[in-house]
C-alpha cells in the first residue's frame, strides 16, 4: 500500500496545477454554456501541453475523490438505497423526497466540468499512444455511465467538445443509444490494447498499467453493463454478456484482479480542495464521516434489519455504537470516535430492549430512544468522570449513542474506489445463470462465491485485522437463512442476489442504486407509509425516486436539447407542458421497487 500511495504522489504535484488549466477550458460546466464560458471555452492559448497521463489520473481519482460531488451521494443517493438514515443531509433530502438542485445536480456538474473534460481532451491528444487513450476511453464509458444511470437521457456524444469542436449546447442522447455506444466502446478498447508501445502513465488504480487488468476491467463492465439492460432488451443482453465472457482478455475471475482506484492516508480536502482538483483522499468515507458530530452517518433499518434477519456476520463490523463530542476537519478521528459497541449490545440484552436503527425520513432524535444510565455503560462512566469538561454525557450524545452508526473502518481517507470486483463479476454471473444465459447449474456455486468475495472485500480493504470475519463464519452464513432464499424459487434467488449484491455495493452509490433499480430488489420500505416530522421541508410524491432531475441551469443555457429530452421522458404537468420528474423511470428501469 505505501508503494501504491507513492506511486499516487509522484504524479499528483503537476496534475491538479495542470488540470486546473484545463479545467478553465471545461466545455460544459452543467454540459452548456452562456455567452461567456463559450469564450473561455475556445481559448487556444491555454492546455496544449497538458499530458493526457495527467488527466487520466485526474478523471480517475475523480471517481470518489471529489468531496462536491459527495453531496449528491450523501444527501440522496444513500438515502434512496436505504443504506443510510437518521443524519441530517439523508434525513432532510432523500427522507423527506425534497429536490435541492445544488445537491442533485452535484454529480453532474463535477464529471461533465472536470471528469469528461479533461477525458475528452485526453482522448484527442493521445492517438499516439494507443495504450493510455484505450485506457482514457475505459473510464470515460464508466463516468459516463453513473451520469446516464443517475439522470437519463444525458449529453454523451458531443459531451466535452466544446474547445476541440465548439459544441457548448450537447446533444442529450438516448439512455439506449449510450448504452449501445459503451458496448461498442469497450470492445474497440479492448482490441486496442497492447497494440502500442507506450505505458498507460497516470494508472492509480489497482491495475498498475497493465494491460490484461485493463482488458479484464473493461470486459468485466460490458457484463455490468449488460445485465443491466436485461429487462429493456434481454436478447441484446444476452447477446453482449456471452460476447464479454469469450472475450479477448477475459474478464475478472479472483480477487487478486479486482479494480478499483487507490487513495492516500491524508488529510481531508473538502469543498476547497474539490475546487483545486485535490481528489488524493477517499471523499466518499469524509463525507460520511463529516465534521459535524452532532449529525454523523447512521445506519437505516432496512440495512440493518436484512442483515440481523439473515444473521449476517458483517452486521457489528459495518454497525457500531460511538459516543462522540467533536469531529475534526482533519481526518476521521478514532481516538474520539470511542466504540462502546459491546456496552451497547450487551445492555440491550439485558434490559430485554432491541436496536432501534432510523426508519427513511426519521431523523436520529425522531422517534426518540433513551439512553440508560452512565453506569450501565461503564465507558461512558469512565470518561465522564475523566474528562468532565468534554460533554460526553451531555448535547443528547449519549441517546445518539444508541443508534447504529456507520463503522470508522469505512470513512477513512485511504478506502478504495470500487470501479468493479470479483465479488461483482460473481454475482452477475449467478443471475446470467439464473436466466439460463450460461450454464444454469453453476448459479449457486456463483452465488456462494460472489458472496465470499464480497466479505473478503470488506476483510481486505475496510476491516481491521481484530474485526474480521473468520472463514467459519462466511461458511455458517452461507449454510443459513440466504441458503434458503436462494433455493426457495427463482424469485427468491434472484432476491437473494441482488440483496446481497446491494450489501457489496454499500460504498459504491451509484452502483447500490442502479442495480436496484433494475433487478427492484432488496424490498425497501415504503416512504409513503412513513410519517412526516416537524422541521422538514417535504415533496409532494413521498415515492422513492428512481432518477435526479437535470441542474436547472440546463433549462436555460441548453433549452432546446433539455426540452426534447423531458419530451422522451413522458411527464407532464396540469397544462401539457413536459416536467423533469424523478418519479419516471430512465429507459433500463422497467419495474417498480418491491417495497413493504
Amino acid at each position: 500500500m505505501k508503494e501504491e500511495e507513492t506511486m499516487i504522489k509522484k504524479y499528483i504535484k503537476n496534475i491538479i496545477a495542470a488540470c486546473s488549466v484545463c479545467c478553465c477550458l471545461t466545455t460544459v460546466f452543467t454540459a452548456c454554456s452562456d455567452s461567456h464560458m463559450q469564450e473561455v471555452n475556445t481559448d487556444d492559448s491555454k492546455a496544449a501541453s497538458i499530458e493526457p497521463s495527467a488527466q487520466l489520473t485526474t478523471a480517475l481519482l475523480q471517481t470518489y475523490g471529489d468531496f462536491s460531488m459527495m453531496d449528491t451521494y450523501r444527501c440522496y443517493i444513500t438515502g434512496f438505497t436505504q443504506h443510510f438514515a437518521g443524519g441530517w443531509n439523508v434525513t432532510a433530502h432523500a427522507g423527506s423526497v425534497y429536490y435541492y438542485d445544488d445537491y442533485s445536480s452535484a454529480e453532474w456538474k463535477e464529471l461533465y466540468s472536470v471528469g469528461i473534460k479533461n477525458i475528452v481532451d485526453a482522448i484527442a491528444n493521445s492517438v499516439d499512444k494507443p495504450n493510455t487513450n484505450a485506457a482514457l476511453r475505459i473510464q470515460r464509458v464508466l463516468l459516463m455511465s453513473i451520469l446516464t444511470d443517475t439522470y437519463g437521457d444525458v449529453p454523451c456524444s458531443e459531451a466535452g467538445l466544446g474547445y476541440i469542436s465548439g459544441i457548448t449546447t450537447p446533444v442529450y442522447d438516448k439512455q439506449e443509444d449510450i448504452y449501445n455506444f459503451f458496448f461498442e466502446e469497450l470492445a474497440a478498447c479492448v482490441a486496442q490494447l497492447g497494440t502500442g508501445n507506450d505505458n498507460i502513465n497516470g494508472d492509480v488504480t489497482s491495475l498498475a498499467g497493465d494491460i490484461n487488468g485493463w482488458k479484464r476491467y473493461a470486459n468485466s463492465l460490458r457484463l455490468r453493463f449488460a445485465m443491466r439492460i436485461s429487462d429493456a432488451d434481454e436478447g441484446k443482453a444476452k447477446a453482449e454478456f456471452q460476447k464479454a465472457l469469450t472475450a479477448e482478455g477475459g474478464y475478472i475471475t479472483s480477487k487478486d484482479q479486482d479494480a478499483y482506484v487507490i487513495y492516500t492516508d491524508g488529510p481531508f480536502t473538502l469543498y476547497d480542495g474539490a475546487a483545486d482538483l485535490d481528489f488524493r483522499v477517499n471523499a466518499l468515507g469524509e463525507m460520511l464521516y463529516g465534521q459535524d458530530p452532532t449529525s454523523p452517518t447512521l445506519i437505516c433499518s432496512t440495512f440493518f434489519n436484512i442483515m440481523k434477519d439473515t444473521n449476517d456476520p458483517r452486521l457489528y463490523r459495518i454497525c457500531r455504537h460511538y459516543l462522540n463530542t467533536k469531529r475534526t476537519d482533519k481526518e476521521a478521528d478514532r481516538e474520539w470516535t470511542v466504540d462502546v459497541t459491546d456496552e451497547v449490545v450487551d445492555y440491550l440484552n439485558r434490559s430485554g430492549e432491541v436496536e432501534q436503527p432510523n426508519n427513511p425520513g426519521a431523523a436520529w432524535y425522531n422517534d426518540w430512544v433513551n439512553a440508560p444510565a452512565n453506569k450501565e455503560i461503564p465507558t461512558l462512566e469512565r470518561l465522564v468522570e475523566q474528562y468532565p469538561d468534554a460533554g460526553f454525557d451531555g448535547n443528547n450524545f449519549p441517546a445518539r449513542m444508541m443508534r447504529p452508526w456507520l463503522s470508522i473502518d469505512f470513512e477513512m481517507p485511504d478506502r478504495p474506489g470500487a470501479l468493479i470486483n470479483y465479488a461483482e463479476v460473481e454475482f452477475l454471473l449467478a443471475e446470467a445463470a439464473l436466466k439460463r444465459w450460461i450454464d444454469p447449474d453453476t448459479k449457486e456455486a456463483h452465488f456462494k462465491n460472489a458472496v465470499t468475495a464480497s466479505i473478503a472485500w470488506l476483510n481486505d480493504h475496510y476491516l481491521q485485522s481484530s474485526m474480521r470475519i473468520t472463514d467459519k463464519e462466511v461458511e455458517t452464513f452461507l449454510n443459513g437463512p440466504i441458503a434458503d432464499k436462494f433455493k426457495e424459487s427463482d424469485e427468491g434467488a434472484k432476491e437473494a442476489i441482488n440483496t446481497q449484491a446491494w450489501i457489496l455495493h454499500m460504498m459504491n452509490p451509484s452502483e447500490a442504486w442502479a442495480n436496484m433499480r433494475r433487478s427492484d430488489y432488496p424490498v425497501i420500505m415504503d416512504r409513503t407509509k412513513l410519517p412526516k416530522f416537524d422541521g422538514f421541508t417535504y415533496g409532494s410524491d413521498l415515492r422513492t425516486p428512481t432518477r435526479l432531475c437535470y441542474p436547472k441551469s440546463e433549462e436555460q443555457y441548453n433549452n432546446k436539447n433539455y426540452n426534447e429530452a423531458l419530451k422522451r421522458m413522458g411527464s407532464y404537468n396540469e397544462h401539457n407542458e413536459p416536467v423533469d420528474d424523478w418519479h419516471a423511470h430512465v429507459w433500463w428501469d422497467r419495474h417498480d421497487y418491491h417495497v413493504k
